[in-house]
């Protein structure tokens, strides 16, 4: 898995989101009364700087109640059996020793999605978050080989839903990771699933791949015709993994063709198969994985793995063998995880929704820059691979001014950016309709996505909703407007 963002240190060029009128209308309005009490919001990213002024209260305490580090051995929570965990005790007490060796923020990614979402604009109140009494339960994800994984983010979800029942506290889950892998399993994602969950929602960022040329798709109108998907290599690629899906119930043999024109083994038919061979020209080898039916979307499915990956233009013909809708999606992985060249020759940027927000159940939020009133180009469009709309609305996500490592303060790009203010509204909305005895009953997860989706501001022009924008701009004001 990636990280769904581009992180730097300074503000130059950057949007405080307290810029966010609308944001700021609900903060600021003495009627409300507003600022995120009693709602926990968890960080599963890169960590956090605890000793960084935003995130300690007036009394010297912290606003973090856990921080599980996944990378670092010791006394881990109760029933994860690895990694450590630190109390708001353990953490008061670093803060009073001015002690930063508990755990540290290497990236700066999950302190700047902290503070987003939460940090108290100790040092500049322009950069205050926006729900800056919320508390929060940061999650430093662990990584294979240097890489992210989805086994560290499924455990740091369970981990914050057992805290925050714990303690019986309104949870908001901001995922701020994704890939390309695993886009077919859309109802994998949510395994213990908080479909009608009271007081819990999860919100993500929708992935950062709409123009990066990692995604193509196509249509095969009968059986036995096909079609070419090209692949260009400009520098090797020492692991290529390229994954396939095919909508159902169709089904398609594969056959891999390297850049001087040597042909892989057909790969199909049958139900669970694995192919291997090596293309001598090229030095490459390679391995492919089919699957028919997958259990989790009924798909045909296909990974396949080229090991030293030559420079040159890759084909892979896909021929049907039943044909019934005939599409097609063909995935790299992120961007952020191939060489900078190699691509798709024909890309698509539609469907280029991240695993885990593939899933029906997760919001998922693209990334709108509110400096130039437009959409973040890299950010992916929808709709997943099963036609379920994605994104649901957009919201600002370039260059979001928040607490940097080190008592600073930097900016922050990408789709995870455009989650944190998402996250940060939705703890004004929980707190809103769990504290307030005439509203209790929509702190259900879909009446919040409802109530966010109907205020989400829209354009005459464009018909909503799309799998660009969603149902629209994040509008903290018109969500509660919608209350009448």
């Amino acid at each position: 898995m990636s990280l769904l963002s581009q992180v730097s240190s300074g503000t130059s060029g950057g949007f405080a989101i307290n810029e966010d009128e609308n944001i700021n209308y609900i903060k600021n309005n003495p009627n409300l009364n507003l600022t995120g009490r009693n709602v926990i919001i968890a960080i599963a990213d890169t960590g956090i700087d605890y000793l960084h002024p935003d995130f300690i209260n007036a009394d010297g305490t912290s606003k973090i109640l856990y921080l599980w580090d996944q990378t670092k051995e010791g006394n881990s929570p109760e029933g994860f059996y690895f990694g450590t965990e630190y109390t708001r005790d353990d953490i008061n007490r670093a803060i009073s020793e001015n002690d930063s060796t508990l755990s540290t923020d290497e990236v700066g990614s999950g302190t700047l999605l902290s503070g987003i979402c939460a940090g108290l604009g100790v040092s500049n109140s322009l950069y205050e978050g926006v729900a800056k009494d919320s508390e929060l339960i940061v999650i430093k994800l662990g990584t294979i080989d240097g890489k992210y994984n989805n086994a560290y983010y499924y455990v740091a979800r369970d981990y914050a839903r057992k805290k925050a029942r714990e303690l019986e506290r309104p949870l908001i889950i901001n995922t701020s990771v994704g890939t390309n892998s695993d886009v077919g399993f859309i109802n994998r994602a949510t395994q213990s699933t908080i479909w009608y969950q009271y007081r819990e929602c999860e919100i993500a960022g929708i992935g950062n791949e709409g123009n990066t040329q990692t995604h193509a798709s196509g249509k095969i109108s009968a059986e036995g015709e096909t079609q070419t998907v090209e692949i260009e290599i400009e520098e090797e690629e020492e692991f290529l993994r390229i994954e396939l899906w095919i909508c159902r119930p169709d089904r398609v043999n594969i056959k891999i063709i390297s850049p001087t024109g040597e042909e892989s083994k057909d790969v199909g038919l049958g139900y669970y198969k694995n192919e291997s061979g090596i293309f001598n020209f090229e030095n490459t080898t390679y391995a492919v994985f089919y699957v028919f039916p997958t259990s989790y979307s009924g798909q045909e499915f296909i990974i396949i793995n080229l090991y030293n990956a030559s420079p040159g233009v890759w084909k892979i013909n896909l021929t049907g063998v039943y044909i019934n809708s005939g599409c097609y999606n063909v995935y790299l992985p992120n961007r952020s995880l191939i060489n900078q060249n190699t691509r798709f020759l024909e890309p698509d940027p539609f469907y280029t929704v991240n695993f885990p927000t593939v899933d029906r159940n997760i919001f998922t939020v693209g990334a709108y820059d509110m400096i130039n009133n437009s959409m973040w180009p890299p950010s992916s469009r929808g709709p997943n691979i099963r036609n379920i709309q994605k994104p649901n609305i957009v919201a600002p996500g370039v260059n979001i001014i928040s607490a940097y490592p080190h008592n600073r303060y930097g900016n922050i790009t990408g789709t995870s950016a455009a989650a944190a203010v998402t996250s940060g509204v939705a703890a004004l909305f929980l707190q809103y309709v769990t504290q307030n005895n005439q509203y209790k009953r929509q702190g259900f997860t879909q009446s919040i996505y409802s109530f966010f989706q109907l205020g989400a501001d829209r354009e005459d022009n464009i018909q909503y909703p799309n799998f660009i924008y969603g149902y629209g701009l994040l509008n903290a004001r018109k969500i509660f407007e919608k209350f009448r």
